[in-house]
C-alpha cells in the first residue's frame, strides 16, 4: 500500500513539473524625473503592454525634479530612474553606487533665446541672462555658448530664476534679456517673437540627455529583470519610431501638449531615441568639467565609474 502512495506522489510531482506555470510578474518602480517629450518611449511601452509581455509589473511614477527622483532611488522606493545622465555625476562622486546603463534620448535639447531687441549672442555683453541656479547645467551651457560667441561670461549678469517655465516668464516680461530653454518652451518663445540666439547642438552634438539609471547592487542582483525591462523598452522604442500618430497622441495624453506642439515634439525627438541604448559620453565629460570649475567636484571621475555598458554590449540593436 505504501509503495502505491509513493508511486502516486511521484506521478503527481512529474505531472506538476511538466506543466508550464505562468511566471509571476516582477514589480519594478520606474521614476521619471519630469514630464517631458524625451520620455515618450516609456509612455508607449507601458501603454502597449510590452512590459507585461516580459512578465513585469512596471509602475511609472512621475517626479517634479531629478533630485527627488534620485533620492527615491537611493532610498529603495524606485528601482530604475529615468532622468538626466549628466545630473548623476555628483551623486556618484559622493559615493552613491549608481550607474547609467541605457540611453533614452541622445539629443542636446537646449537653445538660448533672447528678446526681440537682441539679435545675436555676440551682443550679449552687459545683458541679463536667466539660469536655474549657480553651478547648474543651465549655467554651464550658458557660459559655454557665450564663450563660443566671443563674450566673456564675466561681462554678463546671471540671475537664478529656476526651472524652464519660470525663466521663460522672466524673458517674456522683460526682466532678463536672454535665457536657456528647451522644448516645448522653445516653441512658445518663437511664437511670441523671441529670437533664437544659439543652439547648444553646435557645441555638443553628441549628448545623451536622459537615460536609465540604477544602483549597481540592484543591477547585479536583478540582472534578468533589468534585461527583460530593456527588451520590452526596445520594442517600445521601435514602436515609437514607426508610429508617428500614436506618438503624438501619447504626448498629448502624458505631456499635455496641444496638437501642433505634440507633432513638433515627435518630429524633433523621434531620431534621438536609440534602439541600441548607446550612451554618448560628452554630457558626462562636460558636467565633470563644470563641477570641477564650480569647486563642487575635487577631481576627475572616469566614464567607467559612471556607465555600465554590459546591457548595451549584450543586447545592442535588435
Amino acid at each position: 500500500m505504501h509503495w502505491r502512495v509513493a508511486w502516486l506522489a511521484v506521478s503527481l510531482l512529474m505531472v506538476v513539473g511538466s506543466l508550464k506555470l505562468p511566471q509571476a510578474e516582477a514589480r519594478i518602480v520606474v521614476g521619471v524625473s519630469t514630464v517631458n517629450v524625451a520620455f515618450l518611449p516609456i509612455y508607449l511601452t507601458q501603454d502597449k503592454g510590452f512590459f507585461k509581455d516580459e512578465g513585469l509589473d512596471v509602475l511609472v511614477v512621475m517626479f517634479n525634479a531629478g533630485a527627488t527622483n534620485l533620492q527615491a532611488m537611493i532610498g529603495g522606493d524606485v528601482q530604475i530612474m529615468a532622468g538626466g545622465v549628466p545630473e548623476t555625476v555628483l551623486a556618484r562622486a559622493s559615493g552613491v553606487d549608481i550607474k547609467n546603463f541605457w540611453a533614452i534620448s541622445n539629443l542636446m535639447p537646449f537653445q538660448i533665446y533672447g528678446s526681440p531687441k537682441l539679435k545675436s549672442l555676440k551682443d550679449g555683453k552687459g545683458k541679463k541672462f536667466a539660469i536655474s541656479r549657480f553651478g547648474s547645467l543651465s549655467e554651464f551651457l550658458t557660459r559655454s555658448a557665450l564663450r563660443r560667441s566671443g563674450v566673456d561670461p564675466k561681462d554678463v549678469t546671471m540671475l537664478q530664476i529656476g526651472a524652464t517655465p519660470a525663466r521663460f516668464t522672466t524673458l517674456a516680461t522683460g526682466i532678463v534679456d536672454a535665457t536657456i530653454l528647451w522644448f516645448p518652451v522653445t516653441e512658445r518663445a518663437r511664437a511670441v517673437g523671441m529670437n533664437k540666439l544659439f543652439d547648444l547642438k553646435d557645441i555638443y552634438p553628441n549628448w545623451t540627455n536622459v537615460g536609465f539609471i540604477a544602483r549597481e547592487a540592484w543591477l547585479a542582483k536583478e540582472k534578468d529583470q533589468a534585461a527583460r525591462f530593456l527588451r520590452a523598452y526596445q520594442r517600445g522604442v521601435k514602436h515609437t519610431r514607426e508610429n508617428r500618430d500614436e506618438g503624438i497622441k501619447a504626448l498629448r495624453k502624458y505631456v499635455g501638449l496641444d496638437a501642433a506642439e505634440a507633432a513638433a515634439g515627435y518630429d524633433e525627438y523621434r531620431d534621438s531615441f536609440p534602439l541600441d541604448g548607446r550612451i554618448l559620453d560628452a554630457g558626462i565629460s562636460a558636467t565633470v568639467e563644470q563641477e570641477i570649475e564650480s569647486g563642487r567636484l575635487k577631481g576627475k571621475i572616469s566614464l567607467s565609474e559612471m556607465i555600465d555598458n554590459s546591457f548595451i554590449n549584450s543586447m545592442g540593436e535588435r
